[in-house]
């Protein structure tokens, strides 16, 4: 395992993904790496293992994949104005 390699490929990505793709890309690692490899994945790049976590569950169960153009499943964040307030 090689924490330096996991850490130069994280920062070569920097601000070209969104934060589901990083998501994609830290899973991808761990699972490559496979026993210890959550660890090793958040160690090098500063990910937290329940972020790591999320992205492994993401990569395994395609339904969760599904969502097209989006980085955030349906339903998060603030409601609008208008739905809140219809006048």
């Amino acid at each position: 395992m090689d924490e330096a390699g996991i850490r130069r490929r994280y920062e070569t990505l920097g601000g070209a993904v969104d934060e589901r793709v990083r998501r994609l890309f830290v899973a991808t690692e761990a699972l490559a790496i496979g026993r210890g490899g959550q660890v090793a994945v958040s160690r090098a790049t500063g990910v937290s293992r329940t972020t790591i976590q999320q992205g492994i569950r993401e990569l395994q169960q395609p339904e969760l994949r599904a969502v097209k153009g989006r980085v955030r499943r349906p339903g998060g964040g603030r409601k609008s104005a208008v739905e809140l307030d219809p006048t």
